[in-house]
């Protein structure tokens, strides 16, 4: 949430004095009920949404069996319910509340807003970035245990006195590679999603104070999402016309 509060004032301020200091002072003494919240709820919810994939119905099966459609009934019921459930309870929430100060449940439903008002729900909804960073840590925490287990079988050192050495030592490398990673990692996803946010609000205001980056990101999308950036061009362009003094015609 820090790094969410850094990303908006580079975002807005990008002169702005003392930003670290300042946001990690607000995080810790402002926001921690909602973080402490969100880190209970938000795990549980994904875990959730994703095995409610498996009970989705399929709108293509057509029967008229009356348990099928008994069946597609609850299966809709659920689906339905964990897709209200995760309006207000998603891990954009955090940054959300790092960004404009809301609290937890209102930041999620504010955020799952903006996605939609902007035709973005199928963007942000995919988890290619996190699944990168989970399988960065699981690499370099299997690095780190390869290099525990190697370590615990020199025998001019003697780094436990159990039966199977090896096998601690792997499973501490492990657990310490892992763990030191996914915080590291954990500053490039919040960032991505502080940005993503902000992108999403406040394009105009990147564009502003940092046109040429502004630029890049937009040529980027387009690329990947054609027609993702419609509203945002227009929005751009309007806001450049307005501030140069030229007549804005009606839209």
């Amino acid at each position: 949430m820090a790094t969410s509060r850094i990303i908006g004032n580079w975002w807005y301020q990008p002169d702005g004095q003392a930003v670290v200091k300042h946001s990690t002072f607000e995080t810790i003494f402002y926001s921690m009920g909602s973080i402490c919240f969100g880190s209970l709820v938000v795990g549980p919810v994904i875990l959730i949404r994703q095995l409610s994939v498996l009970f989705r119905p399929n709108s293509d099966e057509a029967s008229l069996l009356c348990l099928h459609e008994c069946l597609h009934c609850v299966q809709t019921c659920m689906t339905s319910c964990v897709d209200s459930l995760t309006e207000s309870i998603n891990p954009w929430a955090f940054t959300y509340i790092g960004l404009y100060g809301y609290g937890f449940v209102d930041s999620g439903q504010q955020a799952t807003k903006l996605f939609q008002k902007r035709g973005w729900t199928t963007i942000v909804s995919d988890d290619l970035i996190p699944n990168v960073l989970v399988m960065t840590s699981l690499v370099i925490g299997g690095v780190t245990g390869c290099f525990g287990y190697l370590i615990s079988g020199m025998h001019s050192l003697h780094v436990l006195s159990i039966d199977q050495p090896e096998i601690v030592s792997f499973a501490t490398g492990f657990a310490i590679g892992l763990a030191m990673t996914s915080v590291l990692l954990g500053i490039i996803g919040s960032s991505v999603n502080a940005v993503l946010v902000c992108f999403a609000s406040s394009p105009l205001d990147f564009e502003r104070n940092h046109p040429e980056l502004s630029h890049e990101m937009r040529s980027a999308w387009r690329e990947v999402w054609p027609g993702a950036l419609d509203m945002v061009d227009l929005r751009i362009n309007l806001g450049m016309l307005s501030s140069s003094g030229a007549h804005v015609p009606a839209v």
